[in-house]
């Protein structure tokens, strides 16, 4: 019995050191069995180098049958696999979170502290990690007992004594089965009983630390073989102080030798001499240990600059850019292989977004060595989904997110996947649009609010039927699952329903179709996933059975324990190629046969990095327990001796390849904050005298090096990335395009010209719609336009979006939704209905009182909501809350009509008066323009409503036009001026047409004016002014818009204004008299000549086939703020090509004088 140590610092090479040993071993006794230890995760590494010692070794070959490398757990495998001991059933986290859901369930009274935590999310995963670690440290409940017996009522008793409660139930539970520390301590009882040889040889490297069971197992190793050697990174021993840079493994040395002593066994140190890594890398270690304050720092100097160099990258994106592309030149000119690199990050998942696409985009393979999580897997989403759709009630998007997840396909798309797509999007679009409930879902078919014709409406029918396959797939697993979800049943019952389920409608069959495909593209990893996804839930199956079987089944408990289990597992890994760069994080061993080693992220958020625990037990509570616990006993390490490591891990990862190491960190931030390079970076970089080299992520124009335009230089995709940077970058500063850069284009166009080209013509890409051919204008509008005056301002406020609406007839997916557009159809609706009533029992609104007015509003609103195309109104208490306040707003706007009606000598005549055909109803005949190329443009419309006001005395009848708008609105001259308020104009001129129409008697007809009449339920502000309540409200209520200066019309507009003269006052709460409301017959005359005139250009500009990208701006508003088209357009302001549409705010006048000069250029 012998224990050796190899030490040293890490520059040293250990291995080699410890081969030198082993060969001494070998040769003293050659039919020995030897074992090299090492963490689980770099197992089949080490093997591998071992064996390549092995073939290093010139004087003879070894037979390899007597020398295993393993790891603990596979040692434990090695010497227990026929007993019965080792074959007991494994305990996995999701069985030991089933275990200990019913202990505490069952101790749930006894518990105080705990009591109010037992339901959280994560709970029960956060104590079995706390029983793991009581595990792993050889603490048993007696020993918990004891140091709570020995030391009184100490603060931390309570909470450690209810969970020694749980711990002891638990340990009861899980006796017979097979644990990780039950597998190393029945080794170690193997060891101590059964073996006792000189013939057995162990060598541990690649530990730092041990657990008190894994400690436990290593001195069982030592005092039942031959010799035990041990490698640790090590210069000097015998420190007690947890800042020292030493400690961890100092006091693994310490624990060692000490036992050694007990036991007498004869104890030696070997202290590696040959280096690892270059000279240089050498010197960083030492001033390292130095700084670490470890002996005095020494002047030292790098004599390759290249040793160590630390990398200012532009962003993180850039980091993994310039990896990539500076790991595939070295390997292209420099004889490199993929395998001598490792890429190393504090966090990886900053990272994971990204860096995958960055490898295979440069053409570098790599293995990723972090274990990837089961819960993002589609078909744990799928059974989520199944028991979200049957207990929340079939909500629209977990019945479509089901379907996404296309492991559930109707026979009927089973081989046409596109046909499924196109049909579970119609669906979506009808469920958002209408809100489909479960009712809905489980009801009749999907149907139109109105009758389709077969032969017109051939399209639509299809797209029902699509749906309608899509609706009765969702109907048929509702049935299907609401057979066993909706019954008492026990939870195998369920278990094997809901298995039976997946069964029958082939989610199996589709995994195993994934499966193939990954198979044939190559793909190891995705090709893995099905059947490991497969083989975990049938575990989970297994194990729920095992422990509830016969109980009720929870489907609430059942899917927390799928979610725990699937966020717990994660997929096995297989390096697609064993000629890959590494990528891990700092803190995992690695082994130490790279070359160069990349550290991502080197800024001070992450190095040093900062351990704060999240356990049940604290670091105060855990040093109680470990300053009380006997020999051999200990937890894991607190926070401060994990975070006074730092240094020491970082040394370890700093010389982990032995040529070069290379510090990368991002400038900025993702939301562009500066970020500061690391304080261990920055000593390392004052002290050595190193450059910052930066890596941008454009290259720059005057940067004619050839060695930093090579650092750019990558697979094909990945140079071209950065020559369309640097070309567009040259072509902003009017720069030629360095030679170097030229050749790299000549270059890629010869290579692949196809993908170079398509990516190069973007640096002439304009933002600029591209003009319609007449052809396509023909295709779209057709011989003649017939477009309404909403239509054409849309046009106005920008055209391109005009193209966008009624050309290709875009429009934003429907949500089931009260919008504004169905609000004021309502609105519209019920005001129409009153007049129509008013004039069908010839009355007078003015007469009617406020109760009859509720009532009437009441029964006309209940008609209109009542319809099925306005259903949403009646959905939902809450809707039916936001259609009494509807009801309410026109309840107070019709009274205020009432008040308007009493002060003058109007009343309604007609409403929703239309002019040109809309839905086969035509009033008053449309207007109608020739234009060019024998084209038409037919403008229709819909008058809201016309007032009359009968003057018998001068046999006089004056029609006034309103307009209903939900907020206020007044007529805007410089927004008529170009276009963008053509509505008032266009009614009026329908309205001039037709006044024949209109004539009572003998009476002539004039058109007084065009108002906007608002809707509202105004809050009144609490003023100072003795004003009547009842005329503050009716201000609010006021008409706006244009009136012909014609002195009787303005006389009776408002009786009641008038000044103590008896003169009308220019203050009206009825109607804006000002001087920007009313107008001449002249200005009138103009204003209807340039409408007539905007409607042709407008016409004329459509069949032209010219898109202009134009969106209006007046002052601050744009009419960007309200388009649905934005991610179409991409309008930049900023680019030379898009520029907006400015609206100068003239005056009445101004907007008068040029309308006149505009219509005399036309007539010149």
């Amino acid at each position: 019995m012998t224990l050796n140590f190899v030490l040293g610092k890490n520059q040293f090479d250990h291995h080699q050191k410890m081969m030198e040993l082993f060969n001494e071993d070998f040769q003293k006794d050659p039919e020995g069995q030897f074992f090299f230890l090492v963490p689980n995760h770099i197992k089949f590494e080490s093997e591998v180098n071992i064996l390549k010692s092995f073939g290093n070794d010139d004087d003879e070959l070894i037979a390899t049958n007597n020398v295993q490398t393993f790891s603990f757990s596979r040692l434990a495998w090695y010497f227990l696999r026929d007993s019965g001991e080792y074959n007991l059933e494994s305990l996995t986290q999701t069985k030991a979170a089933m275990l200990l859901k019913e202990i505490v369930q069952t101790h749930k009274k006894d518990l105080k502290i705990f009591s109010g935590m037992i339901d959280k999310p994560g709970f029960l995963d956060q104590m079995i990690s706390q029983f793991n670690e009581f595990m792993n440290g050889q603490v048993q409940p007696e020993d918990i007992e004891l140091v709570l017996n020995d030391n009184g009522q100490d603060v931390f008793a309570d909470k450690i004594q209810e969970l020694n409660l749980i711990y002891t139930a638990y340990l009861e539970q899980i006796q017979n089965y097979n644990t990780n520390d039950f597998q190393l301590n029945a080794l170690a009882d193997y060891l101590n009983t059964k073996i006792k040889t000189s013939h057995y040889h162990f060598y541990i490297e690649g530990f730092s630390s041990f657990t008190a069971t894994e400690l436990n197992l290593v001195k069982s190793l030592m005092i039942n073989s031959g010799n035990l050697d041990v490698s640790l990174v090590l210069e000097k021993s015998n420190t007690n102080d947890p800042a020292d840079f030493y400690y961890r493994a100092d006091s693994t040395y310490q624990q060692l030798i000490d036992f050694a002593k007990q036991q007498q066994i004869a104890s030696k140190e070997y202290f590696a001499q040959n280096p690892r890594i270059s000279p240089d890398l050498a010197k960083l270690e030492d001033y390292w240990i130095q700084s670490s304050g470890v002996g005095n720092i020494k002047d030292s100097i790098f004599d390759d600059k290249r040793s160590v160099q630390v990398w200012r990258c532009t962003d993180k994106q850039t980091e993994i850019s310039a990896v990539s592309s500076y790991i595939r030149q070295m390997v292209a000119r420099q004889g490199y292989r993929y395998n001598d690199f490792l890429i190393l990050a504090r966090n990886l998942s900053e990272y994971s977004s990204f860096i995958e696409s960055f490898m295979e985009n440069n053409e570098v393979p790599y293995f990723i060595d972090l274990q990837k999580k089961m819960a993002n897997h589609p078909f744990k989403r799928l059974v989520d989904l199944l028991f979200a759709v049957h207990n929340k009630g079939m909500q629209e998007d977990d019945v479509i997110s089901l379907l996404r997840t296309e492991l559930l396909i109707p026979d009927e798309f089973k081989d046409d996947l596109s046909a499924f797509r196109q049909a579970l999007d119609l669906t979506e679009n009808y469920a958002l649009a209408n809100g489909t409930t479960k009712k809905n879902w489980l009801g009749a078919a999907f149907k139109p609010d109105v009758q389709l014709d077969e032969k017109v409406d051939a399209e639509k029918i299809h797209e029902y039927q699509l749906m309608n396959v899509i609706k009765s797939f969702i109907k048929s697993i509702y049935q299907q699952l609401d057979k066993f979800l909706d019954q008492k049943l026990s939870s195998l019952e369920s278990a094997t329903a809901l298995y039976a389920f997946l069964t029958k409608n082939h989610v199996f069959d589709v995994l195993l179709t994934w499966q193939k495909q990954a198979t044939e593209e190559q793909n190891l990893t995705l090709a893995n996933q099905p059947e490991q996804i497969v083989n975990l839930f049938n575990q989970i199956l297994d194990e729920y059975v095992t422990v509830f079987g016969e109980k009720e089944f929870e489907s609430d408990d059942f899917i927390s324990i799928l979610d725990a289990a699937f966020e717990n597992a994660t997929y096995s890994q297989i390096p697609s190629t064993l000629d890959a760069v590494s990528i891990s994080e700092i803190g995992m061993i690695q082994p130490n046969n790279r070359k160069i080693t990349f550290i991502l992220g080197s800024t001070t958020a992450n190095m040093p990095g900062a351990t704060v625990s999240n356990n049940l037990v604290t670091d105060d509570e855990r040093g109680f327990l470990n300053n009380n616990l006997t020999d051999g006993k200990y937890l894991k390490e607190s926070d401060e001796v994990i975070n006074n490591a730092e240094p020491y891990l970082h040394d370890i990862s700093f010389t982990a390849s032995s040529q070069r190491l290379i510090f990368t960190y991002p400038n900025l931030t993702e939301d562009n904050k500066k970020q500061e390079l690391s304080s261990y970076v920055k000593r390392i970089k004052d002290h050595f005298n190193l450059e910052i080299e930066d890596k941008l992520l454009n290259p720059a124009t005057d940067d004619l090096e050839d060695n930093h335009i090579l650092q750019y230089i990558g697979s094909k995709a990945s140079t071209l990335n950065y020559l369309i940077r640097i070309s567009r970058s040259a072509l902003d500063k009017n720069a030629n395009l360095p030679d170097a850069w030229q050749y790299v284009r000549k270059q890629l166009l010869g290579r692949d010209k196809e993908n170079s080209e398509f990516a190069l013509s973007s640096l002439n890409y304009q933002n600029k719609p591209v003009d319609l051919t007449p052809e396509t204008v023909n295709a779209l509008y057709g011989k003649n336009i017939n477009v309404s005056i909403s239509q054409l301002e849309t046009f106005y406020k920008n055209e391109y979006e005009y193209f966008l609406r009624y050309g290709l007839r875009l429009y934003p997916r429907q949500l089931f939704e009260i919008t504004p557009a169905q609000t004021g159809s309502v609105f519209h609706a019920v005001l129409d209905s009153l007049v129509k009533y008013l004039n069908k029992h010839n009355q007078r609104l003015a007469d009617f009182n406020d109760q009859e007015i509720t009532a009437l509003i009441s029964d006309l609103f209940e008609e209109q909501a009542s319809l099925p195309e306005n259903k949403i109104f009646k959905s939902s208490a809450r809707m039916l809350y936001i259609s009494n306040k509807l009801q309410s707003t026109l309840v107070q706007l019709v009274k205020n009509m009432r008040q308007q009606y009493q002060r003058n000598g109007f009343n309604p005549k007609r409403s929703e008066v239309t002019f040109g055909r809309i839905n086969n109803q035509q009033d008053l005949p449309g207007l109608s323009y020739e234009l060019p190329g024998n084209h038409k443009i037919n403008v229709r419309g819909k008058i809201d409503r016309i007032d009359e006001m009968l003057l018998p005395e001068q046999a006089l009848a004056y029609l006034t036009i309103i307009d209903y708008k939900s907020s206020g609105k007044d007529f805007n001259f410089p927004q008529f001026l170009n276009g963008i308020t053509m509505q008032m104009p266009t009614y009026i001129q329908s309205l001039n047409d037709n006044l024949e129409l209109f004539k009572v008697d003998d009476s002539d007809v004039k058109v007084g004016g065009a108002l906007y009449e608002h809707i509202s339920n105004p809050f009144i502000p609490l003023s100072k002014k003795q004003v009547p309540l009842a005329e503050q409200i009716l201000a609010q209520f006021k008409l706006q818009g244009i009136l012909l200066n014609d002195e009787d019309l303005l006389d009776n507009f408002d009786t009641e204004a008038r000044t103590s003269k008896n003169v009308r006052s220019s203050r009206s709460p009825v109607v804006s008299f000002g001087k920007d409301n009313v107008i001449s017959d002249d200005d009138l005359f103009k204003i209807l000549n340039y409408n007539r005139r905007l409607i042709k250009n407008a016409g004329e500009k459509i069949y032209s086939g010219k898109l202009n990208l134009n969106p209006y701006r007046y002052k601050k508003v744009t009419y960007l703020q309200y388009s649905d088209f934005r991610p179409i357009f991409e309008f930049d302001a900023m680019l030379p090509e898009n520029e907006y549409h400015d609206i100068i705010n003239y005056n009445k006048k101004d907007v008068l004088e040029k309308i006149g000069e505009i219509l005399e250029e036309d007539n010149a």
